[in-house]
């Protein structure tokens, strides 16, 4: 199905191309209340909570962490280990077998995703601040329902 409207774009475009520009546009940028992002604080986020997701697991390999972000296992080595070196994680034996390391969070981990998450519900408070609270809720819902695994 093709789609034609345009939203008050000035050129047609899709819900696929609308979807994939909005994701495009917000990964590369935020600069709300004076700041800019910085990317490698942001991948030290996605690596702790691909962690945090493996915890009830005995916690995660690169392996783990590869699969969850879904980039190549060397990609995933890399930010681990800077991870590691800043003291977000920590490699701890597997409960199975002695010989293989775990990854788990720090404290220091844990500290950076909460304050990360709380900046990203400031972030989406201040994007949404003339919506109306009904309109945030299905967006919200609507966002949840389109990363819900099938």
């Amino acid at each position: 199905m093709r789609f034609a409207y345009t939203w008050g774009m000035r050129e047609p475009r899709g819900p696929g191309q609308t979807l994939f520009r909005f994701v495009r546009y917000w990964s590369r940028r935020w600069t709300g209340a004076g700041q800019a992002v910085d990317a490698e604080r942001g991948r030290d986020v996605m690596v702790v909570e691909a962690v945090q997701a493996w915890r009830d697991r005995g916690g995660a390999t690169v392996n783990d962490v590869a699969d969850e972000l879904g980039i190549d296992q060397s990609g995933a080595s890399r930010f681990v280990a800077q991870a590691v070196q800043r003291g977000y994680l920590r490699k701890v034996a597997s409960p199975r077998d002695g010989r293989q390391r775990r990854l788990a969070v720090t404290a220091a981990g844990a500290d950076l995703v909460e304050a990360a998450h709380e900046w990203q519900e400031t972030v989406f408070a201040e994007l949404t601040a003339d919506w109306s609270r009904s309109e945030v809720i299905q967006f919200h819902h609507l966002m949840e329902r389109l990363i819900r695994p099938r």
